[in-house]
């Protein structure tokens, strides 16, 4: 059985999110809770809702290092029929209110 066009034609994006980390466990809690509010927003468009970012490194030919570019603070994974699509859910992301910028990545299914 092959599945519903529909999903067939639906391609899936990776956003990342770059900006200040939150200060406090109290600013935390309350991007949190934005980022719930956001996720329920999203419905099935909703892949993964990610994970902020807590440490990184750069690896590349024998070294590894600090991390090099802007500093990413998590990520999310939605669903959408085109990247127009895409970066207006991602232009819903309560985040960027506060300092934050998302890059929409569309990710080759292998």
């Amino acid at each position: 059985m092959s599945a519903p066009r529909v999903l067939m034609s639906m391609k899936k994006y990776l956003f990342v999110v770059y900006g200040p980390s939150a200060d406090t466990e109290e600013d935390r809690a309350a991007g949190m809770a934005m980022m719930a509010e956001w996720y329920r927003s999203l419905g099935s468009a909703l892949v993964d809702p990610g994970a902020p970012f807590t440490a990184a490194r750069t690896v590349s030919d024998g070294s590894v290092g600090a991390a090099i570019g802007p500093n990413a603070t998590g990520y999310n994974m939605v669903q959408a029929d085109s990247m127009e699509a895409a970066t207006k859910l991602a232009a819903a992301c309560p985040l960027l209110e506060h300092g934050r910028q998302v890059t929409v990545f569309e990710l080759l299914l292998m």
